[in-house]
């Protein structure tokens, strides 16, 4: 009888000192996964089967265009003379990614920066002296401006406007045409990091010659969508624009803020969805960069109804 009990108690113990073992072995490889996520242990002192990956979080997935976007010709539509909010709210409602060209703040339209408070995507459609179309009350740059006058403006408007990018001629025939005169317009606004669209308001425009010379992208209006103020005739113009696009991959579209305008807009709002990529000033100029298109191939400005 006290064999049988002297070995149940001999048993007892080596359970016990099993469990011992196993409870220290436990506690040492909790040490060292402490330590291994500390960054405070060599990994060369480790046994590859003590190391537990950390756990990562899974990556949300990335937030995709339509699978045909990259396919489709870019087209950037611009809709200058923005100077209400009326006009923009009028835009917004389209629900097209077209872009407003808002004019500065002058006497004759004294509100506008207030319009930016809605959006973050818009461009400024500056007034610069023309041939015929003095519009005093629109403060245009003159032709002859010295460098710190044409500075002095943009800083103005650049902190009337602070997320502004991108600029575009009111009118301007006189000024764009004026060799000099563009390129000090140019040296400023790369000063100001700001980037200059050319409306194309005359066929003399220089802005051509300066994009040779100077090896620079310098984006070019294609076509104005509203010069002939019919809402039929602006159908026609939005189709050719689209056509335009087609073939060379991109373009750019200006018009107005007018009735007409918004219905045509309105009516051509699935044609433009499927058939082209409405795309921002900056989405073009990458599209374009990425391309490495220097020389922006503009497309002679005709009406539809004249093909």
């Amino acid at each position: 009888m006290r064999f049988v009990v002297l070995f149940c108690a001999f048993l007892c113990f080596l359970q016990a000192d099993t469990l011992f073992e196993n409870l220290k072995n436990q506690i040492d490889f909790a040490k060292k996964q402490y330590l291994l996520y500390q960054n405070d242990l060599d990994f060369k002192n480790l046994d590859p089967k003590d190391i537990i990956p950390k756990p990562t979080k899974p990556k949300s997935p990335k937030a995709q265009k339509p699978s045909n976007a990259q396919n489709l010709p870019k087209l950037l539509i611009i809709m200058d003379d923005i100077k209400s909010l009326e006009q923009f709210n009028s835009l917004r409602k389209i629900g097209l990614n077209i872009t407003p060209s808002i004019f500065p703040k002058t006497p004759a339209s004294p509100k506008t920066p207030e319009i930016t408070k809605h959006t973050k995507e818009y461009m400024i459609h500056l007034p610069l002296e023309a041939l015929k179309f003095p519009q005093k009350e629109l403060e245009p740059l003159p032709t002859g401006a010295s460098r710190e006058e044409i500075l002095a403006r943009l800083k103005t408007i650049k902190a009337q406007f602070p997320n502004l990018k991108y600029l575009n001629n009111h009118t301007g025939s006189k000024f764009t045409s004026s060799y000099e005169d563009m390129k000090v317009l140019l040296s400023v606004l790369d000063e100001l990091n700001l980037r200059f669209i050319d409306s194309v308001t005359t066929p003399d425009t220089t802005l051509t010659r300066i994009s040779k010379e100077q090896k620079r992208l310098i984006m070019q209006r294609d076509i104005f969508l509203d010069n002939r103020v019919s809402e039929e005739s602006i159908i026609l113009q939005i189709e050719l624009a689209i056509t335009k696009a087609k073939q060379k991959g991109y373009a750019i579209a200006i018009c107005h803020p007018r009735p007409s305008t918004y219905k045509a807009l309105s009516k051509m709002k699935n044609k433009l969805s499927k058939e082209v990529e409405l795309v921002s000033p900056q989405e073009l100029e990458s599209y374009l960069i990425k391309r490495k298109i220097n020389l922006y191939a503009r497309s002679k400005f005709h009406h539809a109804q004249e093909n």
